[in-house]
């Protein structure tokens, strides 16, 4: 089994486990919903350093997921997310060697707690995050120097399983009597990711190591608390 297979199977694992987990939600009157998120790139804290801020623009997410107040101050809940970050054009700018595309791509599952500091219809909260990342890295190259010696053309992707863990802060609105808004802004951290060098291709993945970021997130959710 190649490691795109596993991979795409390890993924239809988690999308089956989400289901289960938001179909049992609706059963005990759990909360239901999903959002759309500004993915910001960003390089290790206090550090202007090369890193994935230098490569990548800011992006956007998409989740679907749960949430269950077993406590007036207190959640836990789950998270199916897919974001996506273009290229820095400034960093992959090759106009007078050639076409490249550039893009990062991540999906991941993740399980939530949160605690909140009100029980009215305003309730601001901290929050912290652990789940699975998959991310899918893509670089291709295309020279115009295509079939000669000059010619520099490269295709790659990297793809890759991580554990990863956030921090979230943000407000929880009760917009009616079943349907509810969460804001929020989230920083997510990606341990180091092992630099991989393919000298019959002259290509090194992922330079940047880390591919932390930040997130700023709309929800809507759905259900009798």
């Amino acid at each position: 089994m190649s490691m795109y297979t596993k991979a795409i199977f390890r993924l239809k694992i988690l999308v089956l486990f989400l289901l289960v987990s938001m179909s049992v939600s609706a059963q005990d009157g759990l909360l239901i919903g999903g959002g759309v998120s500004y993915q910001i790139p960003t390089n290790t804290f206090g550090t202007q350093d090369f890193g994935f801020a230098s490569v990548a623009n800011n992006g956007y997410g998409l989740n679907i997921g749960t949430s269950w107040f077993f406590n007036p101050r207190l959640s836990i809940g789950s998270e199916l997310a897919y974001s996506y970050f273009p290229k820095d054009k400034k960093v992959w700018n090759q106009e007078n060697k050639g076409d490249i595309k550039v893009n990062y791509q991540m999906m991941n599952l993740n399980a939530q707690g949160n605690l909140y500091f009100a029980e009215d219809e305003f309730r601001p909260y901290l929050g912290a995050v652990f789940g699975l990342y998959y991310l899918r890295n893509l670089v291709s190259f295309a020279s115009n120097n295509a079939g000669t010696d000059g010619d520099a053309s490269v295709d790659y992707i990297s793809k890759s399983w991580h554990a990863g863990f956030g921090l979230e802060s943000g407000m929880f609105i009760e917009l009616a009597k079943a349907s509810y808004l969460q804001l929020s802004l989230r920083y997510t951290m990606i341990p180091d990711i092992e630099l991989e060098y393919f000298p019959e291709d002259d290509v090194t993945i992922n330079p940047h190591g880390k591919q932390n970021h930040w997130s700023v997130s709309a929800k809507l959710f759905f259900g009798k608390k």
